[in-house]
């Protein structure tokens, strides 16, 4: 039996090379699918699933029971200011499944150092998946308040005219968009610090849970000062919605004495920050090969 040896010799690839650009639009993709657990296992669609429905649950319920309850009066809705409220659970569940999910496993099974040698550097990594992730959480805020807009106008509980229905919608896409921004940024900054899944998880559920009890406690019972309120990111991200959809509540609390438009900074402030924190992250960060 004998064998052959070809020389085929070198021959360099002349397809056509899409660039940075369409690598970040790629791996903001494969970041976006991932999130939503498409093309995985069950078990991975189980969270997304549920955010989605948590998010669109309140909106659906108020809206039938306006509908096919005779005895239901409008007044009874809840108000656009109260929905951020209503979805927090699952913003924080989904925050909390969805960024680890999405960033830890690359330093783990090495494929961060892959991305690297492809055209992505540091910057434009951390950018597509910010982009992914964004994206999710941006459907996962504005899609039902958006429907829920559309909803109270069609059982007479909306707007008046279209001028008020149009400026309705774009303050609830503002206010979407910053919420948005504030998760993700929160979610791959504390996701860029463990290696694991779990853990990476809890730290974000403590990141907004625990400053919240905490400036409670001290603004509430050891009446600390009402900038106190200003170090929890998740209450004033949850303020500056009422405020940008100009539906505020007021319950006698620290923070509802704040300033509304230093509160929707402070939001803003917060999601820059953690987005600018994840950045200087992964310029540091070890690779493992």
């Amino acid at each position: 039996m004998s064998s052959q040896i070809h020389d085929l010799g070198y021959r360099p690839y002349e397809g056509e090379r899409a660039g940075v650009a369409w690598a970040v639009r790629s791996l903001a993709v494969h970041s976006m699918r991932r999130a939503l657990g498409l093309k995985r296992a069950g078990r991975h669609k189980i969270v997304p699933t549920l955010t989605i429905g948590f998010a669109f649950l309140p909106a659906i319920v108020m809206v039938g029971l306006s509908l096919f309850l005779s005895g239901f009066s409008l007044d009874d809705l809840f108000s656009y200011g109260d929905y951020h409220g209503f979805t927090s659970f699952a913003l924080f569940l989904f925050t909390a499944a969805a960024a680890p999910g999405v960033l830890t496993t690359d330093r783990t099974s090495g494929m961060l150092a892959m991305y690297l040698a492809s055209p992505l550097n540091r910057t434009t990594y951390v950018l597509a998946k910010g982009i992914g992730i964004f994206a999710v959480m941006f459907l996962v805020t504005v899609a039902p308040i958006v429907f829920l807009v559309v909803a109270y106008t069609i059982v007479g509980a909306g707007p008046g005219g279209l001028l008020d229905f149009l400026e309705l919608m774009g303050r609830a896409l503002l206010a979407g968009a910053i919420s948005a921004a504030f998760y993700t940024g929160l979610g791959i900054f504390v996701s860029s610090i463990p290696k694991r899944w779990g853990i990476a998880s809890v730290s974000i559920i403590a990141a907004l849970v625990v400053p919240s009890i905490v400036t409670g406690i001290l603004t509430e019972g050891a009446q600390a000062p009402d900038w106190v309120a200003y170090m929890s990111p998740a209450a004033m991200m949850g303020k500056a919605w009422e405020h940008i959809l100009g539906d505020v509540s007021f319950n006698g609390l620290a923070i509802d004495r704040l300033s509304g438009s230093l509160v929707v900074l402070a939001a803003v402030a917060y999601a820059a920050a953690f987005l600018a924190m994840t950045w200087w992250r992964y310029q540091n960060v070890e690779v493992d090969r």
